[in-house]
């Protein structure tokens, strides 16, 4: 069972209602979300699915609403996720935001008639867990926007006060806590938003999976691997150059995609020739092994334009490095293949 605190706020400005409050009643407090994700094959991929119990609380919109949840999260309460939901005004969709800004600028009074000009939050901007932040972004959801602005009104605050209490916690300091803005009912329904949310409730609670394509250049008895550069996620792991596959597109098309992304030169994928899971602490990988043809000779020429790589190199055998888990399996199945020719 997953335990979820969601809020919603009260009408503010001229607005005669808020969104945010008629989606946290009419949402139920109990209901049942499936895996999402396309796992790889066999029975250790299968995940039942988890029953989600929500407590829903509705927040003022003035200062201590902005710091209701905080105060409860430094008083040592505790759920699986946190989900703060605003409305806004401007929003034509539903908007995940990954980033509380460090500033309050008021364009309106709050519901105390308070309205604070151009003034620090805090220290600097803080950013929600960076599982949340996979879980919705590889691939985005048709229906929702990936947003670093939460705005500089009581929503952005809210946020904030949130995620700096999380900060401060000794135990569970990961707790998962995101802000989804949605748009006026007049423009989206409250079917339809209370639809999405389930939506990003179902990847926040599974752990995600990210597809990726790898390219198998091979000259001769021996194939070609990259090592990742110290800005990269996993620094210092070799790899099939490539990367992650976007919403509505091929492995091979992103592979090519990829490759001139990552190296500045063009090659012309073949065929997928390979499939591996692997699952890591955080998310786990659906990798797509795709035979590419081209002039390899090209991306060592172009050092200049490497983006997320140190080192390039040729392999005939995987002896001394440090080749990526999620990598290694099919890496030494083509070494297996090249030496049985």
């Amino acid at each position: 069972m997953a335990r979820i605190l969601l809020t919603g706020f009260e009408p503010f400005g001229q607005n005669p209602d808020n969104v945010s409050q008629i989606i946290l009643a009419r949402m139920e407090t109990s209901f049942v979300v499936s895996d999402p994700w396309e796992r790889g094959q066999g029975e250790n991929t299968k995940i039942a699915p988890v029953k989600v119990e929500v407590e829903k609380q509705l927040l003022t919109v003035d200062k201590p609403g902005s710091l209701m949840v905080a105060k409860r999260v430094l008083n040592g309460e505790n759920w699986d996720v946190i989900i703060h939901m605003g409305l806004c005004e401007m929003c034509e969709s539903v908007r995940f935001e990954t980033r509380a800004q460090n500033i309050l600028d008021m364009r309106i009074p709050d519901n105390a008639g308070r309205q604070v000009k151009n003034q620090l939050i805090g220290e600097h901007y803080l950013s929600c867990n960076p599982t949340m932040v996979s879980a919705m972004s590889f691939p985005e959801l048709e229906s929702i926007e990936i947003s670093t602005d939460a705005g500089t009104f009581l929503c952005n605050e809210t946020y904030y006060r949130t995620l700096e209490a999380i900060s401060h916690k000794t135990i569970n300091q990961n707790l998962p806590a995101c802000f989804i803005h949605f748009p006026r009912a007049t423009k989206l329904s409250v079917e339809s938003s209370i639809k999405c949310l389930k939506e990003v409730i179902a990847r926040l609670l599974f752990k995600p999976v990210i597809d990726v394509a790898g390219a198998l250049i091979i000259d001769r008895n021996r194939f070609l691997l990259a090592r990742r550069n110290s800005e990269s996620e996993m620094p210092g792991h070799w790899e099939f150059p490539g990367g992650k596959i976007e919403r509505n597109e091929s492995a091979k098309s992103a592979i090519s995609r990829e490759l001139m992304e990552e190296f500045g030169v063009k090659f012309d994928a073949i065929k997928v020739v390979g499939k591996h899971y692997h699952e890591y602490p955080r998310f786990c990988i659906n990798l797509n092994l795709v035979q590419v043809s081209g002039d390899a000779a090209q991306i060592f020429d172009n050092q200049l334009l490497w983006s997320s790589h140190d080192e390039v190199s040729w392999f005939s055998n995987l002896k001394g490095i440090n080749i990526a888990p999620a990598d290694e399996m099919l890496a030494r199945l083509v070494m297996s293949r090249i030496n049985a020719k």
